[in-house]
């Protein structure tokens, strides 16, 4: 019957291949091999002893030539010669705390008293009495160097496990004047020379001193110091010193390698069970190289030669296809014929192909597509692709080609164990969001938002994360560029309202100025009309004294009274006047005042009217940074739109305040003008008073010599009749210039109401402003 099942005939070799081969390795393993990995073994465990001895050798090499450097140091003999100790004492301090393999370092003198010394606490053993120590008095005795063969306990620092080397100090006649102590830890050489040192499962490493105790035991630390020497393979190591044998030990046959350290008689010992040694020898040797070797190279040959057309000429080329589609050619194609189930996988093989060109494309031209950064990782935690855009906002000094197999820590925050965003997204399997002040490879800081997102395959099984990431630093810098604005807006507006006050409080008092003034030129109008009607009256007296000098004398007493009359009223006339000049130089300065502070308050507005610009600018940028965010960034638009609004409002509300300070201002300049004018009329009348008063008064004095002038009537009467019409003219401009003072206060009052208006108005521009 033909085989039609290419299993059938795969399962018939192998059976027969395997069964073969596991029988010969049996047979080789048995017959060959048992010896020689047992002496490669017994060879192992010698080596180990010899590496132990030479270690120890190495050992007390370095740490007698620490001892014979510290004896033979010029500052040691010089601390033991009655000298300073200061140098001895740092270099034994050091030396005890750059290292920590001694207990103990000190010097002693003759009497075997310790001069300067530490031991691993860092407490100083100056003063302490070592001379009944062995070590002490084998130095002081006359010999340069000793080493102890006994490991001591050390009954301070936790009972730890010590031995004494001395070295002799001697001055420059050679004379013994003390030594040099150290106690090295027994334990830092053991950790590292005895304890690791294992053979098999239960071999092991130890080491007895020359009187059979446990000086070092790599698996029972109990052992420790106790006195082994009762049992007969002790007495044989101590007896022999050097070699190897086979013992019994609780009914099992073990065998030891051990070899003595002759400056101290220690002895090191490796020891293993022969079970544990041969069954290292079978998975070692036998199974993992000769069995192996063996039946791979059996059944490859074999495979080779039988099932070279059945099997490896499909299943090549069914690679060769595979390898180039999983390297990107979605465009090969399967070549070759093929039979049985090969003939089904090609079939399947080219369609599942077909299917993956379709799937792949379409996520290809996805991922190509997005113009967010964007990268993707695995269910691992580990990136599987990320755009050029995601690399460039990070700044990483990787490409998108280099990203593939890192991890999100070290590709986003280069901390190769940091857990992100969508390793928690991984982990919790759901949606992430989160917005972040980040620090790029560059150093340099931005705000940006993350979105991570699992995602899953038809099986619900979890495929990787898409992670977005979003740049927000230029919308949050606008922000804060934005309440900056708002700020200093909010504080031009209080500064205008303090200056709109101002202005309001200065018209007020202005105001009640003009009003005095205006009260003011009212009497001085009223003294003005009083003096012309007396002007009059004196005018048709000088005229009949004209007509009729005879009767000048009798009529003199009454052109006296009158005359003097006249006076009294000119000097008030001057003293009105003299008022209304003040008045008008107040308000003068009072309105050049005001153009100052409507000065200030154009540039107030000036300062708003650039705020207001640079915040609608700004407005405009967000506005347009929040559309390319898209979703992300429409909260934001909003907030972007009603500030460019408040900008618009605030323009608009500083264009009407402008144009009413424009309006104060020309005001102000007409009303300056008007004051001055009022102030020079004022001006010439006060001098022209004066000169009616001292008219007046040389009138008094003509009078008043009338009855012995009588001659000079007509004459004076003529001039006094010219000075009279003179007066009534001044008097006449007196009363002209009273009345246009009077409209110009009248007028100025309107201005300064104009302004308090303005000013209020202004007053309210900025609670819109403020309260917007």
């Amino acid at each position: 019957m033909k085989v039609k099942s290419i299993n059938t005939v795969m399962t018939i070799i192998v059976f027969a291949l395997v069964a073969t081969t596991f029988s010969v390795c049996v047979w080789w393993v048995t017959s060959s091999t048992y010896d020689a990995v047992f002496k490669e073994q017994r060879h192992s465990m010698l080596s180990m002893v010899d590496e132990s001895i030479s270690a120890l050798e190495l050992y007390m090499g370095q740490t007698s030539d620490v001892v014979k450097m510290i004896g033979n140091d010029p500052n040691s003999v010089e601390a033991l010669s009655g000298g300073s100790s200061r140098s001895s004492d740092n270099l034994l301090k050091s030396l005890m705390g750059a290292s920590k393999d001694y207990w103990a370092a000190f010097l002693f003198d003759a009497n075997g008293k310790v001069v300067t010394g530490y031991n691993a606490k860092g407490e100083s053993m100056a003063g302490a009495d070592r001379s009944s120590r062995g070590y002490v008095k084998t130095i002081l005795s006359g010999r340069d160097f000793f080493i102890a063969d006994e490991i001591l306990q050390s009954k301070s620092g936790g009972g730890i496990l010590i031995f004494a080397i001395a070295h002799s100090v001697r001055d420059a006649s050679g004379k013994v004047i003390g030594g040099v102590g150290v106690f090295p830890k027994w334990d830092r050489f053991t950790s590292a020379f005895v304890d690791p040192f294992r053979i098999g499962k239960d071999g092991y490493s130890f080491m007895i001193d020359n009187k059979g105790r446990i000086i070092a035991h790599a698996v029972d630390k109990n052992l420790y110091l106790k006195d082994l020497s009762k049992f007969d393979f002790i007495k044989s190591i101590l007896k022999t010193k050097n070699g190897g044998e086979a013992y019994d030990w609780e009914g099992r046959m073990k065998y030891m390698e051990y070899k003595t350290f002759p400056l101290t008689n220690w002895t090191v010992v490796v020891s293993a069970y022969e079970s544990d040694l041969t069954s290292a020898a079978i998975h070692q040797r036998n199974v993992l190289l000769v069995a192996g070797v063996i039946v791979v190279i059996l059944l490859s040959g074999i495979m080779v030669a039988l099932l070279r057309f059945l099997i490896v000429k499909p299943v090549s080329n069914i690679l060769d296809f595979s390898g180039e589609v999983a390297g990107g050619n979605l465009r090969a194609e399967l070549k070759g014929s093929y039979k049985y189930e090969f003939e089904i996988l090609a079939e399947k093989i080219s369609l599942m192909v077909d299917e993956l060109k379709e799937k792949l494309g379409f996520s290809e031209g996805v991922l190509n597509g997005l113009v967010l950064p964007c990268g993707i990782v695995g269910p691992d935690a580990k990136m599987l692709w990320t755009n050029k855009d995601l690399c460039d906002l990070i700044e990483s000094k990787y490409s998108p080609e280099d990203v593939v197999g890192l991890s999100t820590g070290e590709f986003f925050f280069r901390e190769e164990t940091k857990v992100t965003l969508s390793d928690v997204a991984l982990k919790e399997r759901i949606k992430k969001e989160e917005e972040i002040e980040y620090r790029t490879a560059a150093g340099n800081i931005k705000n940006v938002q993350i979105t991570a997102t699992p995602f899953y395959d038809m099986d619900k099984n979890l495929l990787g994360s898409v992670t977005i990431w979003i740049d927000m630093t230029s919308i949050r810098q606008q922000a804060k560029e934005i309440e900056t604005q708002n700020e200093r807006i909010t504080h031009a507006a209080i500064e205008a309202e303090a200056i709109s006050q101002n202005l309001s409080s200065a018209a007020e008092e202005l105001s009640a100025q003009i009003e005095q003034s205006s009260r003011g030129a009212e009497d001085q109008r009223d003294r003005v009309a009083e003096t012309s009607t007396a002007m009059e009256e004196m005018n048709v007296t000088v005229l009949e004294v004209a007509r009729n000098a005879g009767t000048a004398a009798e009529d003199a007493d009454s052109a006296k009274a009158k005359a003097q009359n006249g006076e009294n009223i000119v000097s008030n006339v001057i003293e009105a006047v003299e008022g209304v000049k003040g008045q008008a130089d107040a308000l003068k300065v009072s309105m050049e005042q005001l153009g100052v502070e409507a000065s200030e308050i154009g540039n107030v507005l000036k300062v708003i009217n650039d705020i207001a610009d640079q915040t609608n600018l700004l407005a405009l940028n967000a506005a347009i940074e929040a559309a390319r965010a898209g979703d992300a960034g429409r909260g934001f638009a909003v907030v972007a739109d009603e500030v460019r609004k408040l900008a618009e409002n605030t323009m608009a509300a500083t264009s009407e305040v402008g144009g009413a300070i424009t309006k104060i201002q020309n005001m102000t300049k007409e009303n300056i003008k008007a004051t001055e004018n009022a102030a020079d009329s004022a001006h010439r009348s006060s001098e022209l008073a004066n000169e009616s008063g001292k008219t007046l008064a040389e009138i008094v004095h003509l009078v008043e010599n009338a009855a012995d002038q009588v001659r000079g009537i007509a004459t004076a009467a003529e001039q006094q009749s010219a000075t009279s019409d003179e007066i009534n003219r001044a008097t006449e401009d007196i009363s002209r210039i009273s009345m246009e003072t009077s409209q110009v206060l009248d007028e100025a009052a309107k201005a300064i109401q104009e302004v308090a208006s303005m000013a209020s108005k202004l007053n309210s521009v900025i609670e819109d402003i403020q309260s917007s």
